[in-house]
């Protein structure tokens, strides 16, 4: 298995674990205490992993980016930038759910957790096709803009999952 596969079988794993342990922890009222516990475990994943697809994202912009030599390089830094909002989406969520953790934890571990995977894909995802427009400005055949819209593109999905964390 690669280790791209190894990372996401193992975060599914924990999730799946997590979800199967949520209801015996809802069953007791000695967990009652631990419903706070489980929504800052949840909400620091949800983090964890908007700031991970942010990182990943960037690195793989950035690689292309610096393939294009240095005279490329602050004509098109806006393209490769592009996928460092997703940690700051996952910044917000934390943020505007803080008093929701004592109030509404399992509703709050939910959004973080939903959050987190949508902005971990989508940052991710995103480097790819930031990546790819970077190279076809490189070679001559796409403009900035173009490369600006496809790049934009992923970027809507971590936008819906923070607005549904507000709806939720």
């Amino acid at each position: 298995m690669s280790n791209k596969g190894t990372w996401i079988f193992g975060t599914v794993a924990v999730i799946l674990l997590a979800g199967l342990a949520s209801p015996a922890f809802a069953q007791t009222a000695a967990s009652e205490s631990m419903a706070p516990l489980v929504a800052k475990i949840f909400m620091g994943l949800g983090v964890s992993l908007g700031l991970a697809g942010s990182a990943i994202g960037l690195s793989i912009a950035f690689q292309a980016l610096l393939g294009g030599g240095a005279e490329n390089f602050f004509k098109n830094i806006a393209v490769a930038l592009m996928p460092s909002s997703q940690g700051i989406y996952a910044i917000v969520v934390l943020f505007t759910n803080l008093d929701a953790m004592d109030t509404d934890p399992y509703t709050a571990a939910g959004k973080g957790a939903v959050a987190g995977f949508a902005m971990l894909f989508s940052g991710w995802f995103q480097g790819m096709c930031c990546a790819a427009g970077i190279r076809s400005i490189l070679e001559g055949r796409n403009t900035l803009a173009n490369a600006l819209v496809s790049g934009a593109m992923p970027e809507t999905y971590a936008v819906f999952a923070l607005v549904m964390t507000f709806i939720m």
